[in-house]
């Protein structure tokens, strides 16, 4: 008798080829939930991608959104070797004329820039090692009693200009005085500069012991080098006096600088002649942003575009924000009071593709005629197109918005899926447990069958005549 053929342990049947076999087929429902949470995955992506594009459109569209937005100003000096200035959003167009010259026509105005107070000390042979008398040296910038100040003691750690100056400019209560140390023919100086020009800063110095006596500040007047002063300039022919080369409205100090409302004058120079100071819309930045939505608009058109043929596509999603887009071009506003009416009219057109286009010259051309119609146009708060759009891209990225809702659905089908997924999992492990086990009872039964038929054989050959 033939005995049963076997290639492995046992029964010589592959046991571990045949169950996987048999799961490769069990598993085709796994393989499809696999697929299917792909997918999701890639829908969630394709909308975290929608959600990053509106946030980049809207980010341009902040400097356009907002009618305080185009409250923005250019300055024109007609010398800057004699001024420069700047405006915010405060400012009024106009022009003003700057004087800060000597005019022999005007005896009685004397320009000049703010200084900053400078006093020297007496010469002493070296700055390290001729010795001070000790005590305290008081500076203020006034000689009131209520006036900030601070002290240094001086004695014999530090009684040497080295040390003075040391300890001026380590003081933690330093109201603003720097000291210094100049190396003249006649000997070291200890120098104290104000920090900050004009007369609210004038140097005053106290003492107790002879330490300021000695460093001969008891005579500011005798040791003044640079006096302190404030700038003093004409515009539209009202005197204006500052602390400090940088004029503008203030009331700081309890003291009121009566200059141009919303502009920041900074004086260089003294000049030869009467200057002229021009205030005017800042047309090239309003044109700028303008080009830049533009841009961002294309962007995300173009990036729409991709997730309709890519990661969303055949989600109605895209073609309803896209719809919305074209909903805000074409709606004109209403209840504006320019006669504006269309983006097309200040230059900006929609292209045979559907992007947009501008016609730069037509915008700066608008705006020269009617800056606050084109500002109105555009952001007016309920109606202008940047308006518009900026609270469409708002609807759709609010928590509770388009796309968070579906992108929150998504999530919960992933989930849902997952739970499929390993619900089927498990389902697996008992069928590999199930059909293993089968097949080990298999293997032994067929194990002792061969056992069983290799005696048989032996059995029968031994009887006569079996040969």
């Amino acid at each position: 008798m033939a005995g049963i053929s076997a290639t492995g342990l046992g029964s010589g049947l592959d046991i571990e080829a045949i169950i996987s076999g048999l799961m490769q087929v069990e598993r085709r429902p796994l393989q499809v939930l696999d697929s299917r949470i792909r997918d999701v995955d890639t829908k969630i992506s394709g909308y975290g991608a929608l959600k990053s594009a509106l946030a980049d459109f809207q980010e341009a569209l902040s400097p356009l959104k907002k009618l305080s937005a185009f409250e923005v100003y250019q300055t024109v000096s007609s010398d800057e070797d004699v001024f420069t200035a700047s405006a915010d959003s405060n400012a009024v167009p106009g022009n003003y004329s700057i004087k800060f010259f000597n005019d022999a026509n005007d005896p009685t105005f004397t320009p000049q820039l703010a200084q900053a107070h400078k006093i020297g000390s007496a010469a002493f042979a070296t700055a390290s090692t001729s010795t001070l008398a000790s005590g305290n040296l008081n500076i203020a910038f006034s000689d009131h009693p209520d006036t900030p100040s601070f002290s240094i003691t001086v004695d014999g750690s530090n009684d040497t200009l080295e040390g003075i100056r040391d300890a001026i400019n380590e003081a933690a209560d330093n109201i603003g005085v720097t000291a210094s140390i100049i190396n003249v023919d006649s000997g070291s100086k200890l120098i104290l500069t104000s920090d900050d020009t004009g007369t609210n800063s004038t140097i005053y110095i106290g003492e107790t012991g002879n330490v300021a006596t000695t460093l001969g500040f008891n005579d500011i007047a005798a040791s003044t080098i640079d006096s302190a002063q404030n700038a003093m300039v004409k515009i539209d022919g009202n005197l204006v006096t500052s602390q400090s080369n940088t004029v503008k409205v203030s009331t700081a100090s309890n003291t009121q600088i009566n200059a141009i409302e919303g502009i920041t004058l900074n004086l260089v120079a003294l000049g030869t002649k009467t200057e002229t100071l021009k205030v005017e819309n800042d047309i090239e930045s309003v044109t700028a942003s303008v080009e830049e939505f533009i841009t961002a608009f294309n962007k995300l058109r173009g990036q729409l575009s991709g997730l309709h043929t890519g990661s969303l596509q055949g989600d109605n999603t895209i073609l309803s924000v896209e719809s919305q887009l074209r909903n805000v071009f074409n709606t004109k506003p209403a209840a504006l009071t320019t006669s504006l009416g269309y983006l097309s009219e200040i230059g900006i057109s929609t292209t045979s593709s559907g992007d947009l286009s501008l016609d730069k010259t037509k915008l700066e051309s608008a705006l020269v005629a009617d800056y606050d119609g084109v500002a109105e146009l555009l952001a007016d708060d309920d109606q202008g197109y940047m308006f518009r759009f900026d609270s469409y891209a708002d609807n759709l990225l609010d928590i509770d918005g388009l796309i968070d809702s579906r992108s929150d659905g998504l999530g919960f089908r992933k989930e849902s899926l997952e739970d499929q997924r390993f619900g089927v999992e498990f389902r697996m492990e008992l069928i590999e447990k199930r059909l293993r086990d089968q097949f080990t009872a298999l293997d032994t039964l067929l194990a002792g069958l061969n056992n069983t038929s290799n005696f048989l054989s032996q059995q029968l050959a031994s009887l006569p005549g079996s040969r």
